[in-house]
């Protein structure tokens, strides 16, 4: 169909070449260093929990089926066991883990590590940066 030399074929395999051969180091750079996730503004405050905000979170932990991936003290589920994680993970990474899941997933080394382990991404289930917060607070309280 094709003869061998033919301007035709020269010019598929040239369009071909080219819509392959791209910018290597440049697709290979932003690969190795995705840009990092805004992380939320955490408004935490040391010490003390907020008891009326750690039970709010309680119940934001079952509304929003937190307690379906994750315990907290009870072991391993499909997620991580969380008891300890406000004294393992910055209060911003745990906001940001909790608000944007997905982006974390993209763009943090420890959420891919989290990923790699356990094999099923944190979904993202519309959170507010508010309702973390209390979230964060609940989970502070169960590990003191």
């Amino acid at each position: 169909m094709f003869k061998r030399g033919s301007p035709l074929v020269a010019s598929m395999l040239m369009v071909l070449w080219a819509a392959c051969s791209g910018d290597q180091a440049a697709s290979d750079e932003a690969a190795a260093s995705p840009p990092a996730t805004p992380r939320p503004e955490a408004t935490i405050v040391p010490g003390e929990t907020d008891p009326a905000l750690a039970s709010q979170g309680a119940v934001l932990f079952q509304s929003r089926g937190c307690i379906g991936c994750h315990t907290i003290g009870g072991g391993r589920l499909t997620g991580p066991d969380l008891q300890g994680v406000t004294e393992r993970r910055e209060p911003g990474w745990i906001l940001a883990m909790i608000v944007n899941p997905d982006s974390m997933l993209k763009t943090d080394p420890e959420a891919r590590k989290l990923f790699a382990e356990y094999m099923t991404p944190m979904l993202s289930v519309g959170v507010t940066r508010e309702e973390a917060r209390a979230i964060y607070e609940h989970l502070r309280q169960q590990s003191q």
